[in-house]
């Protein structure tokens, strides 16, 4: 893991991005990022985002849409991400309806690789983002397992520690297995305690540098520092990108 492959997912910043949308992205240049990932942003014309990521020299590294927006108008989509010059697009969540038994996971995972055919003639790359419940019991097998066997190769994974070991998995064999597909990381770090929230990365309990090399090994093009529910974003933002960049020149 080098600094400059270490950004910061914008859903951790969605309250302060819906007051001030050009001061955040000030804040987070001025915390050391220089990419960011786009979700939970207010409505804004896509030339405006360009020009205010440019401005704070902030690259968009993907950009976290809904699977029903893209089912809606995945050429949309595709146009507004190619003006913010977005290389790729992440569903972050499957329908609960859909994904009852392993067979509908196997169609949304069809529907997924149509997807990522129109995407890539675009450009553009496709990934998908873990929640816990991929890792649950379901027809002898899992959600995530069914993805692996199913979904594409050029599929990209965002693998996200904090939710894969909430789910009961060991984050660091989630990487290894997934191996070469594994182009994201979503490094957020699980509290001490019986509630086990979502904390900071090296505030936690989470072996970072295992996770890390485990990255570097898959080949990780990502390191996303995400929280849902910060206490003061703008401070955790920056702890979380010095520790990242901590262990990058640890690895160095």
């Amino acid at each position: 893991m080098r600094p400059d492959q270490i950004a910061v997912q914008l859903y951790t910043l969605r309250a302060e991005t819906a007051r001030d949308l050009p001061g955040t992205l000030r804040e987070v240049s001025g915390a050391g990022y220089r990419a960011v990932e786009l979700a939970g942003l207010p409505p804004i014309e896509p030339e405006q985002l360009r020009d205010l990521l440019v401005s704070e020299q902030l690259a968009p590294m993907a950009s976290h849409e809904s699977l029903d927006t893209i089912r809606a108008d995945l050429g949309a989509v595709l146009d507004r991400l190619t003006v913010v010059g977005c290389p790729r697009v992440i569903v972050p969540w499957l329908p609960e309806a859909e994904r009852t038994n392993a067979a509908g996971v196997r169609r949304l995972a069809g529907e997924l690789n149509e997807m990522a055919r129109v995407c890539a003639g675009r450009g553009i790359s496709l990934g998908y983002h873990n929640h816990a419940f991929e890792f649950e019991p379901l027809d002898g097998t899992t959600v995530w397992d069914v993805l692996l066997d199913t979904l594409t190769f050029d599929i990209e994974l965002e693998v996200d520690v904090y939710w894969a070991a909430i789910g009961g998995r060991d984050p660091v064999a989630v990487i290894r297995n997934a191996a070469e597909r594994v182009r994201l990381l979503h490094m957020k770090d699980v509290a001490a305690g019986p509630e086990r929230g979502d904390v900071t990365p090296g505030d936690g309990t989470l072996p970072w540098p295992e996770i890390v090399a485990a990255g570097t090994a898959a080949g990780t093009e990502w390191y996303v520092v995400e929280e849902d529910n910060p206490r003061d974003a703008f401070a955790e933002i920056a702890r979380g990108f010095d520790f990242l960049r901590g262990l990058a020149s640890a690895a160095a």
